[in-house]
């Protein structure tokens, strides 16, 4: 697919569109629709350009990537003003049934990435709704260039996908919120040390887990019988982390669901 179309240029589409310029996709067959002047000028950056100003260019693929309230409205212009589309909705909840009623032979998916598609190192789910095999696999080719790709069998799985790893990234930066406090103490207030530390830190769990897929044996590996790790870990266990953490999975996924009623 060599020209796409991003409906929205928020920071979904920013971080797909960052990840597919590394990963080598030449950025003059990027396009955008977005009436927000700081993404405009954010877009622009990236060297993509304003469909607007392009309108006899032919598009590949559209990317719908606005607010869900927006979603229906967004998705109407591009069928309205665009022959035999082929749309790919980035956008949270709204169900395929609901894009599908308005025009039963337009090619349409699901798809929701996450934010880590900027550094190639993304995760996208995707539920095919009415895409032919042969697009649907280019689909898939393209996503992969901004990380690893997973097909899901029932499109509920999505709402699942979204509460649990297209929020994903933003729960890790809850949790290294009060960890950055505690390095800051540790760094004398030295904020580049301290994202230094971080940075590591999380690289070496990232090549621990690549390498040894069992978090039982990691955490044995690094925990003593009556030390500091132990001391920590029974304080997590005490206050219930692992079951708040969860419960918090679960509302980002029930949040999920109710969107798709909501519009």
């Amino acid at each position: 697919m060599k020209n796409i179309a991003f409906y929205g240029g928020g920071n979904i589409s920013q971080a797909v569109i960052e990840g597919l310029i590394f990963s080598g996709f030449d950025p003059k067959n990027i396009f955008f629709v977005d009436r927000n002047i700081k993404n405009q000028n954010k877009l622009k950056k990236l060297k993509v350009r304003s469909l607007k100003n392009n309108k006899k260019v032919k598009i590949d693929l559209f990317m719908l990537a606005v607010k869900p309230k927006d979603a229906i409205e967004a998705y109407q212009e591009i069928i309205t003003n665009f022959k035999n589309p082929k749309v790919v909705s980035l956008v949270a909840g709204i169900k395929s049934k609901k894009y599908i009623y308005l025009d039963k032979e337009i090619e349409f998916l699901r798809a929701m990435p996450n934010t880590s598609s900027r550094f190639g190192l993304g995760i996208t789910a995707l539920y095919n709704s009415s895409f032919k095999k042969t697009n649907f696999l280019k689909a898939v080719a393209l996503l992969k260039k901004v990380g690893i790709v997973i097909e899901v069998d029932k499109e509920s799985k999505i709402d699942e996908f979204t509460g649990t790893i297209g929020s994903g990234p933003a729960y890790f930066f809850y949790l290294l919120k009060s960890y950055e406090k505690k390095l800051m103490s540790i760094c004398n207030g030295d904020k580049k040390i301290a994202r230094e530390i971080m940075v590591n830190l999380i690289k070496g769990v990232a090549a621990s887990v690549e390498n040894n897929g069992n978090l039982s044996n990691l955490i044995q590996a690094v925990k003593s019988k009556k030390g500091t790790t132990e001391a920590g870990l029974k304080s997590f266990q005490s206050n219930k982390l692992g079951i708040s953490f969860e419960k918090g999975l679960n509302a980002a996924i029930k949040r999920s669901k109710e969107i798709s009623n909501e519009f």
